[in-house]
């Protein structure tokens, strides 16, 4: 049985802090009220990134559910390993880690294994390996069940590149709920991308995550033209979405509604380790601070602190320090 909650303390400076408490026993006359926290699942691939130095466990949507967790939701990984070694390794690697494994298949593919190289800027370039055991997801009634609960639901490109992956993801994000909150975040990478995979994901998403790098190829694909602005605008209105978050790596970083930019802030110099999850950890943290009642600004500039601490570390999977964990700015 758990013995600890997250609570959330409010220290009267408009800020909201989650700690972990021993669950309490409610006294006489009084009533013990369990709040019911975001359930938020990440959906797609599970690697193993092979770095010169060393491998580390990641996958953006894996990495997406991890940063939420961290940030006091109920996160749910969905992604499939092999049953091989690395595949072991990789449970044995996440057990620590808070989230639930129940919803990570294994199968006879061998887990993925990304060979990531970066310049001098900690920029990563990727070298991604096909056939492996997160092309051939399932969709079975227990990972239907937990979407049809969900309160968010994140997901990228990359995992749809095989048939039998795809099918299942988009089954999965048709379980969900009318009130979940569906996140694309595009995450295009290399070839495994089409017109056609990212208009069946952006016609079922309320939120886009981007880049500068992927801008572009999405604009290309539907023949968008004019400003950055104009484009990121094109495609809220042709998708019908709610918001548009736009990562500009070292620059800055900017979120869109249908009625124009909504916050626009500049990315803090830190001496980087590698980017590699920044991205991810930034869309965690934004749409995690969002659902706890932040402001667009608070949740921005969370989200922007947060994904900075992740760029002075190697890889993506590492504990946030508790002046990330917090909303205080």
């Amino acid at each position: 049985m758990k013995k600890s909650m997250s609570a959330a303390y409010l220290p009267g400076n408009s800020t909201v802090l989650l700690k972990e408490v021993p669950i309490p026993e409610p006294g006489y006359g009084e009533v013990l009220i369990k709040m019911k926290s975001s359930k938020i699942l990440g959906i797609g691939e599970l690697v193993w990134d092979v770095f010169p130095a060393g491998k580390q466990l990641g996958g953006a949507p894996v990495n997406f559910a991890f940063f939420a967790k961290e940030l006091g939701a109920e996160a749910y990984p969905v992604a499939a390993l092999g049953n091989d070694q690395l595949g072991d390794e990789a449970f044995e690697m996440l057990k620590p880690t808070g989230l639930s494994l129940d919803y990570i298949q294994r199968n006879s593919m061998p887990t993925s294994r990304v060979l990531v190289t970066t310049d001098d800027q900690g920029i990563p370039q990727y070298e991604i390996v096909e056939n492996v055991a997160w092309d051939s997801m399932e969709c079975n009634p227990e990972v239907l069940a937990l979407a049809s609960e969900a309160d968010v639901i994140c997901w990228g490109s990359l995992a749809q590149r095989s048939e039998k992956s795809r099918e299942s993801i988009l089954k999965i994000l048709d379980a969900a709920p009318e009130t979940c909150l569906m996140v694309f975040d595009i995450n295009i990478r290399q070839k495994f991308y089409s017109a056609e995979i990212i208009h069946e994901s952006l016609n079922r998403a309320d939120i886009l995550k981007l880049n500068e790098d992927e801008l572009p190829i999405v604009s290309e694909l539907f023949n968008i033209e004019g400003t950055q602005a104009e484009q990121i605008a094109s495609i809220i209105s042709k998708y019908n979405l709610k918001s548009v978050i736009f990562t500009q790596g070292a620059v800055c970083s900017e979120v869109y509604d249908p009625a124009g930019l909504v916050s626009r802030m500049e990315t803090p110099k830190v001496n980087v380790a590698d980017t590699v999850g920044a991205g991810d950890s930034f869309t965690a943290t934004y749409i995690t601070a969002v659902l706890l009642g932040k402001s667009i600004a608070e949740a921005h500039a969370l989200a922007v602190k947060v994904a900075a601490y992740v760029c002075t570390q190697n890889g993506a999977i590492n504990p946030l320090p508790e002046d990330c964990r917090s909303s205080r700015q």
